[in-house]
């Protein structure tokens, strides 16, 4: 009997001993932001700098999230067990991705490191982010979807608040993902009607400052190869010590040229090869500048599309209490996609370039944080076969906001007022003709569409 108690009390203790093994590689970390905006005023709407007749003002308000106005409070933990060799992370949290349930960046994903090290690294995951190489500048706090943000404001014009996938897109895929690679911030690859909805990612550091990753999307046994393959992303990333942080990538899409008409060529989802360049160099400075290069597709009819160039900048600059941040981004340059794809009939049709500039000053005090946030957005106009500028294709938008930030212990409250004004637009507004009905009038440029005023109040937590 005093035996098996000695026995017990021993496997008692190698079981504590395990388990506190095991124990020391767990771990939870987690991150959520939620908004509160206790006045959302839409001004009367504006015709090409008129006001429309009978427009009045609309008050509004509500609790959201920054990026996606109906959606619920991002709450989430991740929890997260790793040895040398093994790891698993399971993200939990309350966001639904519009249209379609999300699991969170992380999703559920276990890895294994066959050697101990860094030297290969195996990782399957239902959704999955890795951000060893995106761009190392953002300006998108959240406030800036306020200020002029796509998403917020449900604007149509295919831009967003300028984050670090602007420079240099991080790898990211898995179930949950809606995005299209025609996206051009946050889209890191394609994903077609039936989604490639597993990530196998292959990752190496062999030696130091040297990173490689292949990501790979599909189910088993749902996805062609073929598919699944096209839609790879290859890239490579070194940091050159004192210097700078040197990245290239192949983000799978299609290129080239349909064989046939049964090909199924996506011309609006082309690959893009992505280089660039982080300078470290400067004290207190982070420069970054991003190229972004689209293939051209070509259907078997040669109906040519060709989604251009993109260049991002971002700049960070910290003076003592003083800190600006700055985000440039110009798309679409070359491009002809849309209704100016190029046929045999037209092949002088280019889009129009976008332009975006956010700026955010900022300035640290004992109590707070305070900062102001500019930012301009543009469309040029587009052109035809002939060469010709159609004006009323052509867009500009301005918005600007001022900030207070209270750091708190595990995270921050954020409150502010931004205002993003009506677009600048040209355009023929309808006018009343003498025998009844509405007619194209003279051509007018002015503020067009409905301002936006808000008092946005940010809550974010995490915990890491």
């Amino acid at each position: 009997m005093k035996k098996l108690a000695v026995f017990s009390v021993f496997l008692f203790l190698a079981a504590g001993a395990a388990f506190a093994q095991l124990a020391n590689g767990i771990y939870i970390n987690a991150w959520g932001r939620g908004v509160f905006a206790p006045l959302w005023f839409e001004t009367p709407e504006k015709q090409y700098g008129e006001t429309r007749p009978n427009s009045s003002g609309i008050f509004k308000n509500g609790t959201g999230v920054t990026w996606d106005p109906i959606n619920m409070p991002r709450v989430d933990f991740r929890v997260n067990g790793t040895t040398n060799y093994v790891g698993f992370t399971v993200h939990v949290n309350s966001e639904m991705v519009t249209g379609n349930p999300g699991n969170g960046d992380n999703g559920a994903q276990l890895w294994v490191r066959p050697f101990g090290n860094d030297w290969i690294k195996l990782t399957v995951a239902n959704q999955f982010i890795d951000d060893t190489l995106r761009g190392k500048v953002t300006t998108d706090t959240g406030f800036e979807n306020f200020v002029l943000g796509k998403s917020m404001m449900a604007f149509s014009n295919g831009m967003e608040p300028l984050n670090q996938d602007i420079t240099f897109n991080r790898f990211a895929g898995g179930r949950g993902n809606m995005s299209s690679a025609n996206a051009a911030n946050t889209s890191t690859h394609i994903t077609p009607e039936a989604l490639l909805s597993n990530v196998f990612f292959l990752s190496s550091s062999p030696i130091d400052g040297l990173f490689v990753g292949l990501m790979l999307q599909g189910m088993l046994p749902k996805d062609d190869i073929k598919e699944t393959w096209r839609q790879m992303q290859l890239g490579a990333g070194y940091v050159i010590p004192n210097i700078g942080h040197a990245r290239v990538q192949y983000i799978g899409g299609f290129m080239g040229k349909e064989k046939n008409v049964n090909d199924m060529y996506r011309i609006n989802e082309p690959s893009k090869f992505e280089a660039a360049f982080a300078l470290s160099t400067v004290e207190d400075l982070t420069l970054d500048l991003g190229f972004k290069i689209w293939m051209p597709v070509s259907r078997y009819d040669d109906t040519k599309s060709y989604r251009g160039l993109d260049v991002g900048l971002g700049a960070d600059y910290r003076f003592g209490a003083f800190n600006i941040a700055a985000m440039m981004q110009a798309m679409y340059l070359g491009a002809y996609t849309g209704t100016r794809v190029h046929t045999t009939a037209s092949e002088e049709g280019k889009d129009g370039v976008h332009l975006i500039f956010n700026l955010i000053p900022a300035y640290d005090l004992d109590f707070g944080t305070f900062g102001l946030s500019f930012i301009w957005q543009t469309k040029t106009a587009e052109t035809d076969a002939a060469g010709s500028k159609d004006k009323q294709t052509a867009w500009s938008r301005f918005g600007l906001g001022g900030w207070y930030k209270k750091g708190l212990p595990g995270g921050y409250i954020k409150l502010g007022v931004a205002y993003a004004f009506p677009f600048i637009r040209t355009g023929n507004p309808s006018v009343a003709l003498p025998g009844g009905g509405y007619g194209p009038g003279d051509e007018r440029t002015g503020l067009h569409g409905r301002g936006i005023l808000t008092i946005p109040i940010i809550f974010e937590y995490a915990f890491f």
